[in-house]
Order: C-alpha cells, then sequence, then structure tokens
C-alpha cells in the first residue's frame, strides 16, 4: 500500500485541474463610488458592531464586505446607497471562483458554504470558512475560495479527487480516523517494523551467501530476485520507513494553528471616517481594520508609491507567483497603518502589527523578540504546506528557538515552529519526500522518488511470491507427512 501509493504521489501532479489563476491579483478600488460613511452604513442596517470589513467590487458597485464576530457569513452592503445585497456573498463567491478558473464556457451549478473540513476539503488547506463552487462540467470541477482575502483554498476535479482519496487511504491509512489515535500508533509499530526488518535483511545478505541451486527451482529464484532487489533499495526503504515513523510520532501533537486568529469587536459609532478621503493620497486595493493596544488603525494595502517613501514601504508579494510560472503585473503592494479617528501615520506598522499578534498567541512580552523578518517565499522550514504568504517571521529566544509565522493581512497564524519540529519537518524532507535532490528540479526529483518507491514495491512482490512458495510447500508438507 505505501509504495504504491508512494509511486502514484508524484503522479498526482499531473491530474491537478487545469485552471487558469492560481491567484488574482488586486486592483485599486474606485473609491469615488463610496458615497456612504462606514458608520452610517452599518446604523442604517442596525449592525452596532463589526470584526472587521474591506471593500470589494461586484457588478460595477463598491461595496463593504462586512464580517460579524463568530459568524461564517459576509454581509455586503453597498457604498453607494448603504442596501444590503442578500445574495451577495454567493454572487461574491462565484465572481471569485469564474476568475480563478477562467474558462468562459462553464456555468456555475451550485454555490455552498463550508464551515469545517471535510473529506475533500482537508485540513491542509487551511482556508475557512470557504464556499465550494461547483461548475457544470464534464468533469465535475469545484473550487473552493475564500472571499474575504480573494484566494483559492482547493481545487478538485473527479479524477484528482479519487487519486487523492486513494492515496489518503493507501499511504495514511484514513480509513483507521474512526479508531482516533489508533491510525498513528499503527502507523508507527508497522515502520519501525519494517524498518527493523530491513536492517536485519542487510544484515543476512552480508553474511549469507545466495544459493546456488536449479535454476528451475521457483523458490530459489524468487529468493536471488528478493536479495537484488532489496540491497539495492535497502537505503531508501530505511529512509522511507524512519522518516514515516518519526513523522506518524509527531502527529500525536495537535496541529493547532487553527485556533490562533485575532477577532477583535469594533463598535460600528467608532468607525467614523469617509474611504474616499484616502483616494488622495492613496491608491488603495485593500482596506481593513486592525487594533494594537487599544488602538484601532485602518490597514491599508496601496498599489503604487504613492504617499509613501522608500524607507517607509513595506513590499509584499503575490501568493506564490514564481512557483506557478506566473510574472506579476503590478507594482508589489504596500500597507500603510492609520489611526482612527485622526488618520496619523503608525511607522513601520506591519512589522508592529506582527510583533502584536506574536505576543497575543505566545503570551510573550514583546522583549524577548529575537527579529522580525518578512517571508515572501515558500522555503526551508516555512513550506509550501502552511499556504499562506506573505507572512512575517517572530523568533523568540526561549522554547527550542520557538518562531511564529504570522499574517497580518488576516490576523491569523500561518505556522509555530520550534527546533524539535524543524528536525521533525527536515526528516519527512528530506528522507521521505527526497527534497535533497531540490536543486536537480521537481521533475528529476519525482523521478527519483518514483525509482525508490518501485523498488521497494518489486522488493515486496518478491517477498509475496517467496512466502506464497512457502506455503504452497509446507502445504503440500503436511498432506504428504498426513498420507505416511
Amino acid at each position: 500500500m505505501w509504495t504504491i501509493s508512494g509511486i502514484m504521489h508524484p503522479l498526482m501532479s499531473s491530474f491537478k485541474p487545469k485552471i487558469k489563476n492560481q491567484f488574482l491579483i488586486s486592483k485599486t478600488i474606485d473609491l469615488s463610488k463610496v458615497n456612504v460613511s462606514l458608520d452610517s452604513a452599518l446604523l442604517k442596517n442596525k449592525i452596532l458592531s463589526i470584526s472587521n470589513f474591506r471593500l470589494i467590487e461586484l457588478d460595477g458597485n463598491v461595496y463593504y464586505q462586512i464580517a460579524k464576530k463568530g459568524q461564517a457569513e459576509l454581509v455586503y452592503i453597498n457604498a453607494a446607497d448603504a442596501s444590503i445585497n442578500h445574495k451577495g456573498a454567493e454572487l461574491y463567491a462565484g465572481k471569485i471562483a469564474s476568475q480563478l478558473l477562467g474558462d468562459s464556457t462553464a456555468t456555475i451549478q451550485t454555490i455552498s458554504l463550508v464551515k469545517q473540513f471535510d473529506e475533500e476539503y482537508l485540513e491542509i488547506n487551511r482556508l475557512l470558512p470557504v464556499y465550494k463552487v461547483v461548475f457544470d462540467r464534464a468533469d465535475g470541477i469545484r473550487l473552493y475560495v475564500d472571499p474575504s482575502s480573494d484566494r483559492l483554498g482547493l481545487a478538485v476535479e473527479n479524477n484528482r479527487a479519487m487519486f487523492s482519496s486513494l492515496f489518503r487511504n493507501f499511504h495514511s491509512w484514513k480509513f483507521l480516523d474512526h479508531f482516533g489515535s489508533f491510525r498513528l500508533v499503527a502507523l508507527c509499530l508497522l515502520c519501525l517494523a519494517a524498518f527493523v526488518a530491513t536492517l536485519m535483511g542487510i544484515y543476512i545478505a552480508f553474511i549469507t551467501k545466495s544459493k546456488k541451486g536449479n535454476t528451475g527451482n521457483s523458490a530459489v529464484k524468487y529468493r536471488k530476485l528478493h536479495r537484488r532487489i532489496a540491497i539495492v533499495v535497502s537505503i531508501t526503504s530505511l529512509m522511507f520507513t524512519f522518516s514515516g515513523a518519526y513523522h506518524a510520532f509527531a502527529k500525536f501533537k495537535p496541529d493547532t494553528r487553527q485556533q490562533y486568529f485575532i477577532e477583535e469587536d469594533y463598535k460600528a459609532t467608532e468607525l467614523n471616517f469617509k474611504p474616499n478621503s484616502l483616494s488622495k493620497q492613496y491608491d488603495v486595493k485593500n482596506i481593513s481594520l486592525i487594533k494594537i493596544n487599544n488602538t484601532v488603525f485602518l490597514q491599508i494595502t496601496c498599489s503604487s508609491q504613492k504617499g509613501f517613501t522608500k524607507e517607509e514601504c513595506c513590499e509584499k508579494m503575490g501568493v506564490a507567483a514564481a512557483k506557478f510560472g506566473m510574472n506579476m503585473k503590478s507594482p508589489m503592494p504596500m500597507v500603510r497603518y492609520l489611526s482612527l479617528p485622526n488618520l496619523q501615520v503608525l511607522p513601520n506598522g506591519d512589522q508592529q502589527y506582527a510583533r502584536f499578534m506574536a505576543s497575543v498567541f505566545s503570551k510573550q512580552t514583546d522583549e524577548n523578540i529575537i527579529s522580525v523578518t518578512p517571508v515572501t517565499e515558500f522555503k526551508g522550514e516555512y513550506g509550501f504546506v502552511n499556504k499562506r504568504l506573505p507572512v512575517y517571521k517572530v523568533q523568540y529566544k526561549m522554547n527550542n528557538n520557538e518562531r511564529w509565522y504570522v499574517e497580518t493581512s488576516s490576523g491569523k497564524l500561518a505556522a509555530k515552529i520550534n527546533d524539535i519540529d524543524l528536525r521533525e519537518g527536515l526528516s519527512f524532507a528530506m528522507l521521505h519526500k527526497f527534497h535533497f535532490a531540490d536543486e536537480l528540479g521537481k521533475t528529476s526529483r519525482d523521478v527519483l522518488t518514483i525509482i525508490a518507491a518501485l523498488g521497494n514495491l518489486l522488493a515486496a512482490i518478491a517477498g509475496i511470491i517467496l512466502l506464497a512458495i512457502w506455503f504452497r510447500k509446507k502445504k503440500t508438507s503436511v498432506k504428504t507427512f498426513a498420507k505416511q
């Protein structure tokens, strides 16, 4: 099961759904269409408090996209007349999904809100809540999109879903999830058993010689085949089984990153400002609220140098554009923090907010921070599995040099890593996923992984055939003994 799924995993990339855009590049918002201030729009609709907002464009209009504390559904208020678009959530999710897919011939079949991870939309996709947008196409393609950030959580079609299900059940043994931690115990024990068996096989191979019996003897033939294949792939067997056991053991510590997020409660009456007044100084691409030490700030993402100096701005990167062979076609966005109600600029605001987030999450004081570093690509200990970019790495000097990767645009934790986690992560990346061969390119690394898994599969098949021959001989000898 492990070797077959191991061969299949690199091949799964060829079953990725063909979508035009892996991410959307934000455009400057036309603030001249904002005629109603945020507080007026909220109070007119009897909304007394919110957890956040941003401005989006839908059907040629600018809307306040309102998030309420503890609620997954977003509210869409027209910024021109303060009217609520009750179909705004589905319309905007459909718009994002259609732009990502880039197929003008595909119509939307259904749109539904997903509040929890499930068998298709797994926890590894990180983003929640999302909308599942199903398109009317022969391949059954569906996109999971996050309307609060215009991001793609997952794109999957029928073939991809089938292969993913096979891999999860063959490799990670998800069919045992109903038994709780028993799945991890079973994986650890069997990995360790395979590791020990490989060591014993290596030892036996060095202290014994192959029999030179009759070539017509099937047992001798398969024993030689098993011996030759197994000794060649024994190193990769040790790599796979050790790192697999280590990885499964590490899973006993639950991944709690979803529990770390900042969700404030802002009163409508304290949000008295006019977004269109910002257009004189900034080309606004996004705008939202954050709070640092009881001071409320507007978090403004801009599309140009307007209103910035080189020292003040903080470059941000589109999500893994280079990973998908795409070139950015617009300037890297920059962020500025303006306090309410006086709109005073907070120097180096994005980094200050990153420090604040890390302190809230870690329960440590700001003085314990060693460094704050912007991360704009998936590399090293912060791999693609973490999904969120750009983030800040905030490192402390205690708890095994723990570092918190925080996403300031969403107020959420992207990853928490210390030296112990790093050792396991490196073990799995290098010994299990062959990232030591990254310099050769992804295709070459995938080929090496397939060859290693195929070698282990052939050794296993030869061993199974030997076992079958042994059982058949044993059965024959028992019958002969019984007759005598």
